[in-house]
């Protein structure tokens, strides 16, 4: 059996950025990294990139890494309290105290010549000392069904975000059928940081 880990970093597209895409670590140093590279990869808690003029990949720990801006999204490691070890999550909005961050993670398993693939979806609400304020977790085996949990996604948002209106807005494209709730999932798949300061 082979499990293969790859972060749906959800197929945004990226039009040039003009060497906008670009990591920071942890020491400060900032590494431009290629703009037509729209994938990052998780490969045992690490993020592969290309630096610009160089075809192959290298890799960072996330351990090591600051944050990454890739075109319109923010990638951000967070030791979240209660976690074990840091794990990088999209920064879908942040105010002055707080941020919203998720990520989903899709799981492949290989058997042979077949495979089956499984997405996770997490999303938090974190206070600038990574405690956990709220969170909605689809693969929490302790937590409620997957439809369930959909259902707490948008009024979490609103919770926190409501006196954000660039949020608002974006949730409302997605949150538009709340007997289903499964549009919802929509807000997953359009990171783009949104700055409510």
């Amino acid at each position: 059996m082979k499990n293969s880990f790859i972060f749906s970093f959800l197929f945004f597209s990226l039009v040039s950025f003009a060497q906008n895409n670009y990591l920071i670590d942890k020491k400060g140093n900032k590494i431009i990294i290629r703009d037509d590279v729209g994938e990052v990869i998780l490969i045992d808690k690490r993020i592969s990139y290309t630096l610009v003029g160089k075809s192959w990949e290298k890799y960072i720990k996330f351990d090591d890494l600051d944050y990454a801006a890739i075109g319109p999204t923010i990638l951000k490691s967070f030791k979240l309290k209660g976690k074990k070890s840091s794990d990088v999550y999209y920064i879908y909005a942040s105010k002055e105290d707080k941020s919203l961050i998720g990520i989903a993670v899709t799981v492949t398993t290989t058997y042979g010549n077949m495979s089956s693939s499984k997405t996770f979806y997490k999303m938090y609400v974190v206070d600038n000392d990574n405690n956990i304020l709220d969170e909605v977790d689809f693969n929490s085996s302790t937590r409620k069904s997957e439809s369930e949990e959909r259902a707490l996604l948008a009024p979490m948002i609103r919770k926190h975000f409501s006196d954000c209106p660039q949020v608002i807005q974006r949730l409302s494209q997605y949150d538009l059928d709340t007997d289903k709730n499964t549009s919802i999932m929509g807000f997953f798949f359009n990171p783009a940081y949104i700055n409510c300061k």
